[in-house]
């Protein structure tokens, strides 16, 4: 084997351990392995940039800011709690009207967004019926992977993989071109959502949130009195967290609920608003001479504050860091009062705990700045706060524009490149966003990892690695028939999205795919579409898809239930996959 292609096996071994045993962040890693590829000389230069020009690139970049376009609309958001009401006397009725519609949802925006607007509906219906959210996340998750494969809009997979079939010299796909296979695909994945996922699925976790779990703790409120010794003082210069093992949520002075309390010089009369065992809350009381309120006295009015969950963003800024150093209480103007990690939920030294992707936090504050909170990329709301259930003014033209982009790509007018930038300069004209909400609502982890990824398929075909594997997957399965040879293919496709992204996976396999069609006289069409489809299904990993991870921790679950309820649906997607594909794109 040539120095070159063994040079590029390693860097490939790095890049899919770096993403299975995250040594890296994601996108951190798909530029270090940029990197190498170019320390090598595997790629030149220009290759190794190329990938920030691609057309996918910008063309994923611009649907993140036309699904955000939508969302803020209200349009999506007053759907879904329309059909949370639609539940009759169990959770049966709207937890299938939730999947269906988020489904069908995905097809046309970005499946992470349809996901966080529907797993709060999901959890509410869950906890309405006592239901463990375990029995309706993954189904959800699912449901929006079946849609996104039926356009060429609904995952950045299927963009991608158009750009490189026509940057190959063959032709783009369009928008529905999927929706052969995708729609059969979705009825059966629908049917296997509702007929094992739902009935068979564990029940994890219970349907007490992690506010519910944490109040189990009392609740009370304490008063200074004038011979306090922590009259003059402050919560941080007493140390309270540690020495007492009580939380201080709120401290309310003449009625005006005081935030930053750490920092608050307490006065006679400051009412404290508090959590922790009753015993912790007698000792604390006790040895600083403070009033335990009885219930007819003790309002605990919360005033407009809330208790709210958030799931930290796998793509999130903050992850890594402690609490105390990104000095979070000033910083969000908001509390942390509890985490949830894996199913175990920490309430003590919060402040030292460096913060994880999918960590569960429960905040508290005012309505207003949990709301902003809530609402940073950084972070996933699994609870509704302050939720608008009226339409913005205008919301008809985010919904116009989205309709254009679809009907002008779908009719060939324009190319969905050109489409959707029209669509979004529209939205910002017309000021149904801003510039910084444009900038916010993309991904810029999977622009970057796109981008970075992307020339390792320039380096699959200037190495020769590409054909070595279209020899080898034709060898298997050549003289064994369609059936076999589209196994194969779609096989290494599938097992290598579940360990690494799906779009790495389809960037490293699109070359091999047309190596085996060059090498067999086949349609090249047929085999590019094999790839399209195995990398988007991905089930049996919580890393291997975005929606997959993110109702992870909400729903209390484990590694192997991904591998017991996904290995199925797998081998069927398998199965009627290439039975299908050769039906509606012969070899």
């Amino acid at each position: 084997m040539p120095a070159d292609q063994i040079l590029l096996l390693l860097v490939i071994g790095f890049t899919l351990l770096a993403f299975v045993r995250e040594w890296l962040p994601i996108d951190l890693a798909a530029l270090t392995s940029l990197a190498l590829l170019l320390l090598f000389g595997l790629v030149t230069p220009e290759e190794a940039i190329s990938g920030f020009a691609n057309e996918a690139v910008i063309t994923v970049m611009m649907i993140f800011v036309l699904s955000a376009g939508l969302l803020k609309s209200g349009l999506i958001t007053k759907l879904a709690h329309r059909l949370a009401g639609m539940s009759g006397p169990t959770h049966w009725r709207g937890t299938l009207w939730v999947l269906s519609v988020a489904g069908l949802l995905s097809a046309f925006i970005n499946n992470v967004a349809a996901l966080t607007i529907f797993m709060p509906v999901n959890i509410h219906i869950a906890n309405h019926y006592r239901v463990s959210p375990s029995k309706v996340l993954l189904p959800l998750s699912y449901a929006t992977i079946f849609g996104g494969t039926c356009t060429l809009i609904g995952t950045s997979t299927n963009l991608i993989i158009s750009s490189l079939s026509d940057e190959y010299g063959f032709r783009a796909f369009t928008m529905f071109e999927f929706v052969g296979l995708g729609v059969i695909l979705f009825a059966v994945g629908m049917a296997y959502n509702v007929a094992v996922l739902m009935r068979r699925l564990p029940a994890r976790q219970t349907s007490d949130s992690l506010s519910q779990r944490y109040l189990e703790g009392y609740l009370s409120e304490l008063e200074v009195t004038e011979t306090s010794r922590i009259v003059g003082r402050t919560l941080i210069d007493e140390r309270v967290n540690q020495r007492f093992r009580v939380t201080v949520l709120e401290i309310v002075r003449d009625g005006e609920h005081l935030a930053n309390v750490g920092r608050i010089i307490l006065e006679p009369g400051d009412r404290l608003i508090l959590q922790g065992r009753v015993d912790d809350l007698v000792s604390f009381a006790e040895q600083n001479s403070l009033r335990l309120l009885p219930e007819d006295e003790a309002e605990l009015d919360l005033g407009d504050n809330v208790l709210v969950e958030v799931q930290v963003s796998p793509t999130s800024r903050l992850v890594g860091g402690s609490l105390r150093s990104l000095d979070f209480r000033r910083r969000f103007r908001v509390q942390v009062v509890a985490l949830r990690r894996t199913g175990e939920v920490i309430r003590h030294r919060l402040a030292a705990i460096d913060l994880e992707r999918w960590d569960t936090l429960l905040v508290f504050g005012s309505r207003r700045n949990v709301e902003l909170f809530a609402a940073r990329e950084d972070f996933v709301n699994l609870q509704e706060v302050g939720v608008q259930l009226r339409l913005r003014r205008n919301w008809w033209i985010s919904l116009s524009v989205m309709i254009g982009v679809i009907a002008l790509a779908s009719f060939g007018v324009l190319t969905i490149l050109s489409a959707s930038i029209y669509g979004v300069v529209t939205l910002l004209l017309t000021r149904r966003m801003t510039m910084q909400e444009a900038y916010t609502s993309i991904n810029w982890t999977v622009i970057f990892l796109v981008a970075a990824i992307l020339p390792m398929g320039n380096a699959m075909v200037n190495t020769g690695l590409a054909d070595r594997a279209g020899d080898l997957i034709t060898m298997v399965g050549d003289n064994a028939g369609t059936f076999v040879l589209l196994s194969v293919l779609y096989l290494t496709t599938t097992i290598l999205t579940e360990l690494m992204s799906n779009n790495a996976t389809a960037v490293l396999m699109v070359p091999v795919a047309l190596s085996v069609a060059e090498t067999t006289a086949s349609d090249p069409f047929s085999l590019i579409m094999t790839v399209a489809f195995a990398a988007s299904a991905s089930f049996m990993t919580p890393m291997g898809y975005k929606t997959n991870a993110m109702v992870y921790g909400p729903g209390g679950y484990r590694f192997l239930d991904y591998i017991k309820f996904g290995a199925p649906l797998k081998l069927v997607f398998w199965l009627i996959s290439v039975a299908v594909i050769p039906l509606i794109w012969p070899l």
